[in-house]
């Protein structure tokens, strides 16, 4: 999930965005999900699988294995450097290649955040759009870097991508199940609770075998990224993560709307919080829509870690009912955050202390004794 951007899940009260109300026509709780899903469901998303992002994702989370980041040992992506069935039966030449190629990412991309710096996410975007192409010609990327990518991909797709592509296609499979059992119903839910509205075109979600150490993450931009390898993503779980970061997407407007609310209440919200009603909000719809669904925070026990430590009480109590129908966003939010945030010095703290997460992205893993992340030290 965009582990990473810590995205606000409120809504804009410009540009026709209206915020809902008990008694709006857009009401999230009187929806007909019964109905909705009877119909035949329309494309809300689109899936993308290119040979080329996937080699720069693979890369990428190489290089930080490479350099031991914190991260590179989470369940996502810590079996990446194992991958490596078919490569000792290159040429010496091509394994040197490889290596090489390892090295360039290591000392360069994979020291910069896939979902912060821009320079990468530009990178990105433009290799995720180059899907089938024979080289990358004409996308304004650094030579240095498409040298090196075109060099490695000729190794790639003979050991790799037969079975990165295979597990690309299964996941897609499954989650086009989930989306054509609950996406129009989902997307309707979600934007009736936000107040805002889905884009025309669909969202592209560009699958590959390793994203980040999350799994999944999204950027400004549209980016959205999910792998294909990630066991946390199956079945209705993968459905909550398209929309968790679909949501993310929504992110510059509704923090605008957080920071309004909070304002109007003279005090200032957390940073995380936004992230926090995007896990919150997206479990809670997956749930409905699916009997016996355990949302993805509780299943892997974010709410006990780092920055959501002791959120969902807060949430269950002030937020909850807002899903339910009952007030409205901004009630919601303000009940939240009075019972949220306690002033210290004219400043604003958890009720919970946030000693395992970085004190800058407030995401990552900290190595003992650390405050802030390897990405937010460099």
């Amino acid at each position: 999930m965009r582990a990473t951007l810590f995205a606000a899940l409120a809504l804009v009260l410009a540009g026709g965005q209206t915020s809902p109300t008990r008694s709006s026509p857009l009401s999230p709780w009187v929806l007909d999900h019964a109905a909705l899903a009877a119909n035949s469901p329309s494309q809300k998303f689109e899936f993308r699988a290119g040979a080329w992002v996937s080699l720069h994702h693979f890369l990428y989370v190489l290089g930080r294995a490479r350099n031991d980041t914190p991260d590179s040992h989470r369940d996502a992506v810590v079996k990446a450097p194992a991958d490596v069935e078919g490569l000792s039966a290159r040429s010496v030449e091509e394994r040197a290649a490889w290596d090489e190629a390892l090295r360039f990412y290591a000392d360069g991309l994979s020291k910069k955040d896939a979902v912060f710096d821009r320079d990468l996410v530009k990178v990105t975007a433009a290799l995720a759009s180059a899907e089938t192409r024979s080289d990358l010609s004409g996308l304004g990327l650094d030579p240095p870097l498409v040298a090196t990518l075109e060099r490695v991909m000729p190794i790639y797709r003979a050991v790799w991508w037969p079975r990165h592509s295979d597990a690309n296609t299964a996941r897609q499979r499954e989650l086009q199940a989930q989306l054509d059992a609950h996406g129009d119903a989902a997307v309707q839910r979600l934007t009736a609770l936000y107040g805002m509205t889905w884009p025309d075109r669909p969202r592209i979600i560009d699958l590959v075998a390793y994203a980040t150490w999350a799994g999944a993450y999204s950027t400004d931009g549209g980016l959205i990224v999910a792998s294909s390898l990630d066991d946390s993503q199956r079945g209705p779980l993968g459905l909550e993560i398209l929309l968790h970061e679909s949501s993310h997407q929504w992110d510059e407007a509704i923090e605008g709307r957080i920071a309004r609310v909070a304002a109007a209440h003279g005090t200032k919200p957390p940073r995380d919080l936004s992230h926090m009603l995007i896990f919150y909000t997206t479990g809670e719809v997956v749930r409905e829509l699916v009997p016996g669904h355990v949302p993805y925070a509780v299943k892997y026990g974010l709410w006990e870690r780092g920055g959501l430590r002791g959120m969902k009480p807060v949430l269950d109590a002030w937020w909850q009912p807002y899903l339910r129908g009952s007030g409205t966003f901004d009630d919601a939010l303000t009940a939240v955050l009075a019972h949220l945030i306690v002033p210290q010095q004219g400043h604003h703290r958890l009720p919970v202390s946030d000693p395992d997460f970085c004190s800058g992205c407030k995401n990552q893993d900290l190595t003992p004794k650390a405050t802030r992340c390897v990405t937010c030290s460099v």
